[in-house]
């Protein structure tokens, strides 16, 4: 005969509490129980899962933790401020640099750069170095500049939250004609963008460089 189950009925693991064990069985043998969430809610799990800690609560819990966390980033024209700071290299990339890939069977390196859900091309080059460079180039348009944007336009928004709701920041890439554009705006909701404050041109040396021009708008 097998061992018998152990009788969870009545105890509390975290916010969940233990009601009856079900007929149900995992693919190891461990039975469900039917538990109560502190939240109301109603869920069946292992007992295995609740007496080593896995589970918590009916899910409630997660999702508490995850809008915290949310609440606590900022989000900013569809940006998160604290992950761009916090970027990382992507695992795949065997060049040793994030954004900077070696092409297959070539000693030659692509170069493109992340922003908002979209990959932009930056070049093709002969040299690391220069693809290393360019990237950083990119970097310092793109990434460094939406963060100094927004930390100029969040210490006003902070001053006044008024004109923050009314001039929203908004920074936009664009890839027109081979050159990666940068704008950005604090203009007043639905009124039309005047003029243009500065503009930079960055230039690489490679063979298939491109331009980035980097834009600021005020209303």
């Amino acid at each position: 005969m097998g061992r018998r189950p152990a009788d969870l009925s009545g105890r509390k693991f975290g916010m969940l509490t233990a009601k009856y064990a079900t007929e149900k069985r995992d693919k190891r043998g461990s039975v469900y129980w039917h538990c109560v969430c502190d939240c109301g809610n109603e869920v069946d799990v292992t007992a295995a899962g609740l007496v080593h800690g896995n589970y918590h609560s009916c899910g409630c819990l997660q999702k508490k933790n995850r809008q915290e966390i949310a609440q606590r980033r900022h989000l900013v024209d569809g940006t998160c401020v604290e992950v761009l700071e916090k970027r990382k290299s992507r695992k795949d990339n065997m060049s040793g640099f994030r954004g900077v890939f070696q092409l297959k069977n070539s000693n030659r390196y692509r170069v493109d750069i992340g922003f908002k859900g979209k990959r932009y091309y930056v070049g093709l080059f002969d040299n690391y170095d220069e693809a290393v460079q360019a990237r950083l180039a990119a970097e310092n348009l793109i990434h460094n500049g939406f963060i100094q944007k927004w930390k100029e336009w969040n210490e006003k928004e902070k001053e006044d939250p008024e004109w923050g709701k009314e001039h929203p920041l908004v920074f936009d890439v664009k890839k027109e004609d081979g050159e990666i554009r940068v704008s950005v705006c604090e203009c007043l909701l639905n009124k039309e963008i005047l003029s243009v404050k500065s503009r930079c041109v960055h230039r690489y040396k490679g063979a298939e460089g491109t331009i980035l021009v980097g834009e600021h708008y005020e209303r």
